[in-house]
């Protein structure tokens, strides 16, 4: 709060704002955020870090990671990223050991009780190679009330195919009920969410 105050800015959405149009980089708020922390444990024992709740309106504030397509039900962690400002990372992130490496760029994170909105994820799905695969697999995502935003066939032989579904949910639960529907089909040998 007190670097908010410094600044003049009313709240941290003003500051995460500022962050994403460009007008600070995350790197000289990091900075300063370091300076005031490291005056105030001089002062203190412990200090406890207010944790930042993501309710859905943040787009464009906050951005959420490719690598791991985090959505609503997933333990997350915040990353300040030049340029990008804050990141959202699943916690199981193939990147989180290398975040990990820079501790004062990690931010405390959570998903609010009341999130909205749709969030992006990868679905690796095993087919049979078979006619008529794809529309099936595809009407079981639609029959979960989710958006396909991109299919690519990923590995192909006689027998099977791969192919990764970039669909849109609300939440875990939401892609758990897409997961299933198509895990039901008989023409599918897995479903794994991407990456892992």
């Amino acid at each position: 709060t007190r670097y908010l105050e410094d600044n003049k800015l009313r709240a941290l959405e003003d500051l995460l704002a500022d962050i994403a149009l460009g007008n600070r980089t995350a790197d000289q708020v990091a900075r300063s955020l370091l300076q005031l922390h490291d005056e105030a444990v001089a002062g203190f024992h412990a200090h406890a870090v207010e944790k930042i709740l993501i309710t859905g309106a943040e787009r464009g504030v906050l951005s959420f990671g490719n690598c791991c397509h985090p959505v609503p039900g997933d333990e997350i962690m915040g990353y300040l990223s030049a340029g990008k400002g804050i990141v959202v990372h699943r916690l199981e992130c193939p990147n989180m050991a290398e975040f990990r490496k820079s501790p004062e760029r990690c931010v405390e994170i959570a998903w609010d009780t009341s999130v909205s909105g749709d969030y992006r994820v990868e679905l690796r799905i095993i087919v049979a190679n078979k006619p008529g695969v794809l529309a099936q697999v595809a009407a079981a995502v639609a029959q979960a009330n989710s958006n396909i935003e991109n299919v690519e066939y990923k590995e192909r032989d006689l027998m099977s195919a791969t192919l990764l579904f970039t669909i849109e949910v609300t939440s875990r639960k939401h892609l758990a009920d897409v997961m299933r529907g198509v895990r039901r089909l008989a023409v599918v040998n897995a479903v794994y969410r991407h990456p892992v």
